[in-house]
């Protein structure tokens, strides 16, 4: 539901935006998001090629029927590169802090360390790295 909102926002946007600056025929301002993604895929599908065959067969622990059933928790058991939830230091997203992301993602005031990070600056760090 949120990415179809966020899309729906996103086409009203470019259009609206569209109508008042016009871009040169030819010319690029900025990649968008699905580029940037299509140009990482080969490089993540070598990746998780690469893993599987070289640590395939490596057992990562044992798991209970209770654990199944109970939707695998406490199971160690997927691949996840986007969070990571740390006793300590809270949470990181791509290996950042918040108070990181909050001096690097672009904020509601303006440019990167004026105030709270943009919800579109970090859905574009989860779903590129960048």
């Amino acid at each position: 539901i949120f990415f179809r909102f966020f899309s729906c926002r996103m086409i009203s946007l470019r259009h609206v935006v569209g109508s008042f600056s016009r871009v040169p025929k030819g010319a690029r301002a900025v990649t968008t998001l699905k580029e940037t993604i299509a140009a990482q895929l080969p490089a993540k599908r070598d990746y998780i090629k690469t893993l599987q065959k070289e640590y395939g067969d490596v057992v990562l622990g044992e798991v209970t029927v209770d654990q199944c059933i109970g939707g695998a928790r406490g199971v160690k058991c997927m691949l996840w590169e986007t969070s990571l939830l740390d006793a300590n230091e809270g949470i990181r997203f791509r290996g950042h802090t918040i108070p990181d992301l909050q001096k690097t993602l672009p904020s509601f005031t303006g440019p990167a360390g004026a105030g709270e990070p943009t919800p579109e600056g970090l859905i574009w760090l989860l779903l590129t790295g960048n």
